[in-house]
């Protein structure tokens, strides 16, 4: 894989995520849900877009920033979209679908000989643990304060 075909697939991945959060909008019958699997699935399109209009010399440049990471997301148990009944399953299902992008990336990075489909892979490894980590403050602001 180069550079272009990772971008084009790090798209489609972006444009499945979309369809996942519209596709639980109808699910969910959380009006809370419903409104933040819109706001989700309007993300994935500007991910998609950021994608599509990449600078690929920006890779050779790329200084990772620090993110932090609240691992909320490791001490939860997995649920299916069909499972989701409040907001709560929705970040949760959220938060993991961003910690398995993260994972994926990662780990292509670690895998590839290519100094710019490496830094191109923690770019976008990056821009998934920026996501789960926004989640994840949603998710300690809130369900944690409920309870």
């Amino acid at each position: 894989m180069d550079v272009k075909e990772l971008i084009t697939e790090a798209a489609n991945r972006e444009d499945m995520s979309y369809k996942f959060y519209m596709d639980a909008i109808d699910i969910t019958k959380d009006p809370v849900a419903k409104v933040w699997l819109k706001e989700l699935a309007e993300e994935e399109i500007k991910h998609k877009e950021m994608l599509q209009n990449f600078d690929t010399s920006k890779i050779t440049k790329f200084e990772p920033g620090k993110i932090q990471d609240l691992h909320i997301t490791e001490f939860l148990v997995d649920k299916d979209v069909t499972d989701i009944s409040d907001f709560q399953d929705v970040l949760i299902i959220s938060m993991k679908k961003e910690q398995k992008a993260y994972n994926l990336y990662v780990s292509m990075a670690q895998s590839s000989d290519n100094v710019d489909l490496r830094n191109l892979c923690k770019i976008l490894a990056q821009e998934e643990l920026k996501h789960k980590h926004k989640i994840e403050l949603y998710y300690d602001d809130i369900i944690f304060k409920e309870n």
